[in-house]
């Protein structure tokens, strides 16, 4: 089974899981793991603690906030003793729902275009709301 683990900053991780289960009606495939401010105990630990309650056999994706982020970092480094997880960052809800719906491991060039489509929901609407209108009224000259 794939499980992923939501890693952030404050609540985002949380945010994220409770936007997944208004859509699907099911999280159980979703951790969250948060650094809130005042945190003592390492989020590493913490990971660490969460992974050894999975089956050996799961597939693990850690989706974290954002690149170069102390959240990352710790993800990183906890990857070096856990090969079988693999480390994404920069999540956001259309990557973490294919990731959920997914009902198999992707292979490595699935993953990376999962990915891109998440990039590709990231816009300004302005934009392309411009567009949408430069090809009506484009539409209209016809």
């Amino acid at each position: 089974m794939n499980r992923l683990v939501l890693a952030s900053h404050g609540g985002l991780a949380e945010g994220a899981r409770d936007s997944i289960e208004m859509i699907t009606g099911d999280v159980s495939k979703l951790s969250v793991i948060s650094l809130e401010r005042d945190d003592t105990e390492q989020i590493i630990d913490r990971t660490e603690a969460l992974l050894r309650t999975f089956d050996s056999a799961d597939t693990v994706y850690i989706l974290t906030d954002m690149l170069g982020s102390s959240v990352t970092n710790q993800m990183i480094e906890l990857h070096g003793n856990h090969s079988a997880i693999t480390v994404i960052t920069g999540m956001n809800l259309p990557l973490i729902l294919e990731l959920v719906l997914c009902d198999y491991s992707p292979r490595e060039e699935e993953l990376e275009e999962m990915i891109n489509r998440g990039r590709e929901g990231i816009q300004n609407t302005e934009v392309l709301m411009r567009a949408a209108t430069q090809q009506e009224e484009g539409d209209d000259l016809l």
